[in-house]
């Protein structure tokens, strides 16, 4: 870990430059990471014209940044996803903030949605989103291919103001998480296990066992009322998640609400 903290930006990145690599001629960062579509795959809307165009942008903003002596890194994501934008901004930010950096999120390298994402992800863990304004755009080939679609020769920034987002605690989120990983939903008796093995010690069967001097029946009562207390009302209250019975037991499935809340959590990988 380095002595003092770094600088890092995060840039969902599309077919621009000036937007992405201006502000560097004022702002110093040692890291940028540039998270953009590298490959056409199975991504709808994007031809392959459209995917080489990408990778044209990539490799020059990527070349600029280096050669001003900043570390890049790149990420391929579905710049069309808002999920997957989501997902790879906030888990970035929750990796360099456990080393103690500071971390800037560009909004504007690439299109309407990916902004959006990018933007609710910075929010969520307090990074500082910035938008690059445009002085005009481009008209022809020749100026796209050198400007991007966006003009800034001397660039003018807005900072994104920062407002609370109402969110789960870190034991709720790895729940999400989880629960996005079991498309038919999990019974409580799975979770409180899941929970136990990820080390939340307050749902560790056999230390609620011992409070109950051996009654097996009265611990697992006061593990699934413990669960449903501290978790799973708070995220039924807020639409995360839904109880469905089936037979004697309840199946805990994730809304789609749940599902952004979950991509937005930092913790999938």
């Amino acid at each position: 870990m380095s002595e003092f903290e770094e600088i890092v930006h995060i840039i969902p990145l599309g077919h621009e430059f000036d937007r992405v690599v201006k502000p560097f001629e004022r702002f110093r960062a040692n890291r940028v990471y540039l998270l953009a579509i590298t490959e056409k795959g199975d991504i709808p809307y994007v031809s392959e014209e459209m995917c080489e165009k990408q990778k044209y942008f990539l490799k020059r903003v990527k070349n600029a940044l280096e050669e001003m002596g900043i570390e890049v890194q790149v990420r391929s994501i579905n710049t069309f996803d808002m999920l997957d934008v989501m997902k790879h901004v906030s888990n970035i930010i929750r990796d360099e903030k456990q080393r103690k950096n500071i971390i800037y999120v560009n909004i504007s390298g690439a299109g309407r949605l990916t902004s959006v994402a990018a933007t609710l992800a910075a929010m969520a863990h307090g990074a500082k989103a910035y938008y690059v304004i445009a002085e005009r755009y481009s008209k022809t080939e020749e100026e796209e291919r050198k400007h991007g679609l966006s003009i800034c020769k001397k660039p003018s920034i807005m900072y994104i103001e920062n407002f609370q987002l109402n969110l789960p605690d870190e034991t709720s989120f790895k729940v999400l998480v989880e629960l996005c990983k079991h498309e038919k939903g999990m019974k409580t008796e799975n979770i409180t296990q899941f929970l136990k093995k990820s080390g939340i010690e307050e749902f560790d069967e056999d230390k609620i066992l011992k409070e109950t001097h051996g009654d097996s029946r009265k611990a697992k009562q006061k593990l699934l009322t413990r669960l449903n207390k501290k978790i799973l009302d708070k995220l039924e209250r807020n639409g995360y998640i839904v109880r469905e019975k089936v037979g004697k037991y309840n199946t805990i499935k994730i809304t789609e609400a749940g599902r952004y809340v979950a991509h937005i959590s930092g913790l999938l990988k």
